[in-house]
């Protein structure tokens, strides 16, 4: 399915909007016109009927009483009002109505047929199905009762109607202009607010394997488009790491397995040679067995380091004796060092302490921790302490070696990263054992301290989660 850009599925949906928008509007005009014109109509039919209501108070006969037929000079004023007037007397003696005045053009022009006995209510019946045979809606009526008169003032919607009609007709043809107008300023506004989304969008399409180090511009003018180059950015940082890690492993690794490689290819062809004798044959072969068990373990390792990395680790996390771990680590180094002037020992407080971890990954971290104080101490003391600060408890390896400097202390932990490489070399080990010690370590939900000065030892310290009392 082909997708729209998002500049394009703006627009149209802001040009729906205005469409909405403008019709709403002229359909708002036309109501409030509507209205405003009842509201106006309405007053103009009270004003009407409160000057015939004066005029009616004008007229009387000799006696004082209104006169039974409307003056010529009434009728003449209520003419000349340009207004249709219906106006009905209800006799002194009882209920029964008749005719005062009707103007010439009033739509109901039958109610003169009425007899001398139809009531006011009648009259206000008849005069209303009259209207309404002429279209009610044209006209507005309006009805006071005055003493013995009904005044019924009555006005035509013409005007109004045309000027609706007149209305909608000038909203129907700006329509389309409006539409028009708004789908290009919307058009217009639309491209200058994607224009630094746009701009990001293509920086980062224009990043290759080789523009790593290149980042996104920002601020951007705009907080959501800045968020996103930032956002942007944090990724091209990571993923430049990561790639630079992914070059140094490459390199690193394809340069540990060259050496072994190269040995298994020197031997098996100096064994190949001929006049070689048994002997020498089971040399070349040991030395061949003995590449392989170093090329076997770094692999193994390198392995061990990728399905950490990748979460793919099974980690176990339950509640453990520190203990019992330390005294298992404390027998295989001693029988490390069995031939050597170096002492190894262990200071475990009365009492267990227990953690929560995994006790096969713990033993594997405190056993590359303290190979590597046996591999760099020549002579001396190794000793393994265990406490406990707050909520973990603290695995201590401390070795009277020489010590790291400071600058190393941070690459100490790298893959590889040798601080002395000739003697690194010389004392066996690939450089991972930190690594992957630092790592089953924070796959438990621990960490590795180092405290050590160059010529005054070093100590390793892993913390785990203590297990609650």
């Amino acid at each position: 399915m082909t997708e729209r850009r998002l500049g394009t599925e703006l627009v149209a949906r802001f040009s729906r909007l205005a469409l909405a928008a403008v019709a709403g509007y002229a359909v708002l005009v036309i109501l409030v016109f509507a209205a405003l014109s009842e509201v106006q109509l309405r007053r103009s039919l009270e004003r009407s009927a409160d000057v015939v209501e004066s005029l009616l108070g004008l007229y009387a006969d000799p006696e004082g009483n209104p006169t039974t037929v409307a003056p010529d000079m009434l009728a003449d004023q209520l003419v000349g009002m340009d207004q249709m007037f219906a106006i009905t007397r209800t006799a002194v003696s009882g209920d029964t109505s008749a005719v005062y005045f009707l103007t010439p053009d009033m739509p109901a022009k039958r109610l003169e047929g009425l007899g001398a006995a139809a009531s006011a209510q009648d009259f206000r019946t008849y005069l209303l199905m009259a209207i309404a045979e002429r279209a009610r809606w044209r006209y507005r009526v309006l009805h006071r009762n005055s003493g013995d008169f009904d005044i019924y003032v009555v006005a035509s919607r013409a005007p109004i109607l045309k000027a609706l009609a007149g209305i909608a007709l000038v909203a129907l043809g700006m329509l389309p202009v409006s539409v028009l107008l708004s789908r290009r300023a919307v058009r217009r506004s639309v491209a200058q607010t994607l224009g630094p989304l746009k701009h990001a969008v293509d920086s980062l399409a224009g990043i290759g394997p080789d523009d790593l180090d290149r980042r996104l511009a920002a601020p951007t003018g705009q907080a959501e488009i800045t968020a996103l180059a930032d956002g942007a950015n944090r990724m091209l940082d990571r993923v430049e790491r990561a790639h630079l890690a992914l070059k140094a492993f490459t390199a690193d690794a394809s340069h540990e397995l060259r050496t072994p490689l190269a040995r298994i290819r020197a031997q098996a062809q100096w064994g190949q040679d001929n006049g070689r004798s048994e002997e020498e044959m089971r040399e070349a072969l040991a030395g061949v067995e003995s590449d392989v068990d170093g090329t076997t373990k770094l692999v193994e390792d390198l392995l061990l380091i990728a399905r950490g990395e990748n979460r793919q680790l099974d980690v176990g996390k339950t509640v453990f004796d520190v203990a019992a771990v330390v005294r298992e680590v404390t027998e295989i180094g001693q029988a490390m060092v069995a031939d050597r002037p170096v002492a190894l020992h262990a200071d475990l407080a009365k009492g267990g302490i227990e953690a929560i971890g995994d006790a096969d990954r713990t033993r594997h971290i405190l056993l590359n921790l303290v190979t590597n104080a046996v591999r760099y101490t020549g002579k001396g003391t190794i000793s393994i302490g265990v406490s406990r600060d707050g909520a973990e408890v603290g695995i201590e390896v401390r070795d009277t070696g020489p010590g790291i400097a400071a600058e190393h202390h941070e690459k100490i932990f790298d893959r590889f990263y040798r601080v002395d490489e000739s003697r690194s070399r010389t004392l066996g080990g690939a450089g991972l054992g930190l690594t992957i010690a630092r790592l089953l370590a924070e796959l438990q939900g621990g960490r590795i301290a180092l405290e050590s000065q160059a010529g005054k030892g070093s100590t390793f310290t892993l913390w785990l989660p203590a297990a609650p009392d």
